[in-house]
């Protein structure tokens, strides 16, 4: 096929999904995507395209709650905490927006990005969260039921990232952001951290951070120990084999009496990053499914 019939078809092809999103009684969701895979089929688009077209036809249909993070895996910063104690949960969740919260967890003082605690960190290590008060983004709510697609335009209008998710009621129901919503068209965006090809890095004597993706050859021959491999093929497999399910950010379990895993990152689908510990330790309770 020539350049100028494969120009002419594309156009062709996109003169239909005009049509299609114009009409007042569209076409069905299944007989547009069954056309949109004869486009591909045909190499009037490509496999990148087809992928995003089949993401956006499905976010179209997905509302805030079904890509939200849940209140349970929010991470927040405290304003009665010290500027220390907020620097550590910083590090450790590698984000760069976090909630402010007040007396309760659903009250929020603001949005504070990392880069300016930071800043002001470094300006005056003696102030507390409260005297940032200033720096605080507002908070944009959202109800749970408000269509993805919408708030992707209202991301894009507001020049905004975030956005504090409510329920019926009012209180604090999750959290979204922009890459949610943009990860739901294009798949998961990984971060400079998960560009490295370092599985296990260690930050200070006896802990590390590891990433759920290292195989468990791998952590056996770093941390010289015989895990066997029926269960998974990664630590991050392993431990969700051993919680029952995927646990939340801050969750923590033991390997062993002496190795304590506790979760840096993670999604609604899956464990990104753990803290592993090495010391003496009590044996937990076993892992409970929250309510």
């Amino acid at each position: 096929m020539s350049d100028g019939d494969s120009s002419s078809t594309f156009d062709t092809w996109l003169d239909k999904i005009k049509t299609w999103l114009a009409l007042d009684t569209p076409k069905g969701r299944d007989e547009l995507l069954a056309e949109l895979k004869q486009a591909f089929e045909q190499n009037v688009i490509d496999a990148d395209a087809w992928r995003m077209l089949q993401g956006v036809m499905h976010l179209s249909g997905q509302r805030v709650r079904d890509i939200m993070v849940p209140r349970s895996q929010i991470v927040t910063l405290d304003a009665k905490a010290s500027f220390a104690d907020n620097i550590r949960v910083i590090l450790e969740a590698q984000h760069s927006r976090y909630p402010v919260i007040g007396e309760t967890r659903d009250q929020l003082e603001g949005i504070l990005m990392a880069k300016d605690l930071l800043t002001a960190y470094l300006k005056s290590p003696d102030q507390t969260i409260a005297d940032l008060a200033p720096l605080y983004r507002p908070v944009f709510y959202v109800p749970e039921g408000k269509r993805a697609t919408e708030l992707l335009r209202e991301f894009q209008s507001r020049h905004l990232h975030l956005a504090v998710v409510v329920d019926e009621y009012g209180g604090l129901a999750g959290l979204v952001t922009i890459e949610d919503i943009i990860e739901g068209i294009v798949g998961e965006i990984e971060d400079e951290y998960d560009e490295t090809d370092v599985h296990i890095l260690e930050i200070k004597q006896g802990t590390f951070t590891v990433k759920a993706l290292t195989p468990i050859a791998e952590f056996n021959q770093f941390f010289d120990m015989s895990l066997g491999q029926e269960v998974a093929d990664t630590i991050g497999g392993l431990i969700v084999a051993k919680f029952g399910r995927v646990p939340h950010t801050g969750e923590m379990i033991n390997l062993t009496p002496r190795m304590q895993f506790q979760v840096l990152r993670a999604d609604r689908r899956r464990v990104h990053l753990f803290k592993v510990s090495l010391s003496t330790l009590l044996e937990l309770p076993p892992p409970q499914d929250s309510v």
